[in-house]
């Protein structure tokens, strides 16, 4: 890979994990019932407080991963300086900077400086805090997934426009959307137990990133799903973490299927197909 191909992937993991910093004040925020919009403030507000004295922490706080750095104790009642680590935030959120730049940085290696890179970044975005929030709470809110339709259709129409073969890739990504949210439908109504409807709900998102890549991307990525929670729940039932009745989250590993068939689409041309 050429240098500024490199250059981009770091400005894009540099990104991704300030990105990851609103992140992970949206992953606690939205499932508490705070809005989209007043995250932000949140994450921008004056450094947070020591929880024993009141003290204000330090603004370096709110820089990715800078804020979970070991900083001695408070200056005012010598409380470890941990307990006030920040804004008001998930506690993954160190996991969660890391995540959104990794993302971010393997977007940028599949697509590069491309006019589809923005449509899959938001994608990427959308990824690590629904993951999180399903992990925690075991539901995927609809603040989050409703919206991602028009954002992601936007930006995938935008980048079709300045593409070679956009409206092909346009079209087939609205096909994707609509088989793979009617897929997820089904199995909702005859498997309720087993499929939560925020699944169904982000489905119709994933199916409209897959399709844009093409059908056989669309199929892996939805089966790749399946797999993935099969592997998972055989695992945790052999650590005795769970049984057969047990329900684990759904989502992550939709979330998670769809970026690697995304990611692999760039090394096995298969998937783009």
């Amino acid at each position: 890979m050429h240098m500024p191909g490199w250059v981009l992937v770091v400005a894009a993991a540099a990104a991704g994990m300030a990105v990851g910093s609103y992140l992970a004040v949206l992953a606690a925020a939205v499932p508490a019932g705070a809005g989209l919009f007043r995250a932000p403030s949140r994450l921008l507000s004056a450094p947070s407080r020591c929880p024993e004295c009141g003290a204000r922490g330090r603004a370096a706080a709110a820089i990715p991963l800078v804020g979970w750095l070991p900083r001695g104790r408070c200056r005012g009642c010598g409380t470890p300086a941990g307990a006030a680590a920040g804004p008001p935030a998930s506690t993954w959120r160190p996991a969660v900077e890391l995540g959104t730049g990794a993302l971010f940085a393997v977007m940028a290696l599949r697509f590069g400086f491309s006019p589809v890179l923005p449509a899959f970044w938001f994608l990427a975005a959308l990824a690590v805090v629904l993951a999180v929030i399903d992990l925690q709470h075991r539901r995927l809110p609809d603040p989050l997934t409703l919206p991602a339709y028009p954002v992601a259709v936007v930006l995938l129409g935008v980048a079709a426009l300045a593409i070679s073969g956009g409206a092909r890739h346009l079209v087939s990504a609205l096909a994707g959307m609509a088989a793979a949210w009617l897929f997820f439908l089904l199995l909702a109504l005859v498997y309720p137990a087993g499929l939560g409807w925020g699944d169904v709900k982000l489905s119709g998102v994933l199916g409209l990133y897959l399709g844009w890549l093409g059908a056989t991307a669309l199929l892996a990525g939805v089966l790749g799903a399946f797999v993935l929670a099969s592997l998972a729940g055989l695992a945790l039932i052999a650590a005795g973490r769970a049984t057969r009745k047990s329900h684990i989250p759904f989502g992550p590993f939709m979330l998670a299927s769809a970026i690697v068939v995304i990611a692999c689409s760039g090394l096995v041309p298969a998937l783009a197909r």
